[in-house]
């Protein structure tokens, strides 16, 4: 049977192909919850708010870690205990007892020398909840247990809070057992198991919510701003934005 050179060719063509698809690297799937605030506003069927006093909560343009819109909470007079987060709530199953996040912080100089609360996750019912949270205390990163409803908590500290740029932040919250460590920009700076009443494991029993922004525990005596982009969460370490 005679050689078709046409065939041949074509044959060869389509293996290089193969080859080169083969030596590319896979691309990384999107993570199972995601917000990068491109949509210019909160998506309602994602995100409800809970805004006290003054402060302000809004997606807007004056910051932005990636692309062109960014989450600004932010106290704009001075003022006594206050807040401005915003709730995912029903995250995906697959999160509930073990999972990684990340985000693009900006904290202004400005915020004030207080317990500052930035981010939680765990169960519904805020103020009433039980929850891993992400927070600062005299300029160092806090992780707390938090037990709302028992009205107890188990917190460790450390690590510099950086101010006036962006930053990004990861972390790891485990429930089976409880767990928490913080990096920073790629850095490790907080690595602590949690306890209460002797137990360390099922303690805040599901992460099925995730709240963001600040809630600040005595007074602020300046206006102060923070900033969230790219936030991210899944079953693994996520990393940077490519």
């Amino acid at each position: 049977m005679p050689r078709n050179p046409r065939f041949f060719a074509y044959l060869l063509a389509f293996s290089i192909i193969l080859a080169c698809a083969a030596a590319l690297p896979a691309q990384q799937a999107k993570p199972l919850f995601s917000e990068d605030f491109e949509s210019g506003k909160l998506d309602p069927a994602v995100w409800t708010q809970q805004v006290t006093g003054d402060s302000v909560l809004e997606v807007e343009k004056d910051k932005v870690a990636h692309g062109k819109y960014a989450l600004h909470v932010s106290v704009p007079t001075p003022t006594q205990r206050t807040l401005a987060l915003i709730f995912a709530k029903n995250l995906p199953a697959a999160l509930s007892h073990h999972l990684f996040g990340r985000a693009y912080v900006y904290i202004a100089p400005t915020v004030p020398d207080r317990h500052t609360d930035f981010l939680a996750l765990g169960t519904t019912g805020f103020p009433h909840s039980k929850y891993q949270q992400v927070a600062t205390a005299h300029g160092l990163f806090q992780v707390t247990y938090v037990d709302q409803a028992d009205a107890n908590e188990d917190y460790h500290a450390s690590g510099q809070v950086p101010l006036g740029r962006w930053f990004l932040l990861e972390w790891e919250f485990n429930d089976q057992p409880d767990h928490a460590t913080i990096w920073v920009d790629g850095e490790q700076v907080l690595d602590t198991p949690f306890t209460y009443k002797t137990v360390g494991t099922d303690l805040v029993g599901g992460f099925t919510d995730l709240s963001l922004g600040f809630r600040l525990h005595g007074a602020a005596p300046v206006p102060f701003d923070v900033y969230y982009d790219d936030i991210a969460l899944d079953t693994h370490r996520i990393g940077p934005v490519k």
